[in-house]
């Protein structure tokens, strides 16, 4: 008798447990997922696709300079339920923690890891061909368009001065801590 346990239904062959293959389905694509529009085409995700007084500017995460922990738990957020419903990632990553227990956009902001782009520079990849890659800028366009307002009229007024400190793990705002009580 072998000791080896075999599965008979396991696929075995050229291309089997590649992402996309017939032994894991589709490959699915996020939204807030992109890359850099240079010849690196290093994968970021974006967390803001406009900043407040800036609209040709975004804030991404390159998601190869994270961390192990920090990378899985980021794209585990990104690619959570709750992720993709959010038209912005960043108040979503404000209520999310890594599995330290600390505040995902806070420490990505506090640890130097939100990196300011223009968004001509970001390609927002939502598929594999041509058509399904798009400039953020285009992109920010069309929203603009869709909801009649302008581009500069997208950004996200999120003050993360205002988030909670990633060192201490806790959950009240920083301006909250620093009030003091007078007699």
């Amino acid at each position: 008798m072998p000791l080896v346990n075999v599965n008979q239904q396991m696929p075995m062959g050229p291309g089997s447990g590649n992402l996309g293959g017939a032994a894991d389905g589709p490959k699915r694509f996020f939204k807030h997922t992109g890359e850099l529009s240079d010849e690196s085409k290093a994968k970021v995700v974006i967390v803001y696709r406009t900043v407040p007084n800036e609209p040709t500017n975004c804030l991404v995460v390159g998601t190869k300079f994270l961390p192990d922990i920090y990378h899985d738990g980021l794209m585990k957020a990104v690619e959570s339920d709750g992720g993709q419903k959010e038209k912005e990632l960043g108040p979503f990553l404000s209520r999310q923690t890594f599995a330290d227990g600390t505040n995902m956009l806070a420490l990505l902001h506090k640890d130097g890891y939100i990196k300011k782009f223009p968004t001509k520079d970001i390609t927002v990849t939502y598929g594999t061909r041509e058509d399904g890659r798009i400039a953020l800028n285009k992109l920010n366009d069309q929203i603009a368009k869709d909801l009649g307002v302008k581009v500069s009229e997208l950004a996200i007024k999120d003050d993360l001065a205002d988030q909670p400190d990633p060192s201490t793990k806790a959950t009240t705002k920083k301006s909250d801590a620093k009030k003091t009580t007078k007699k």
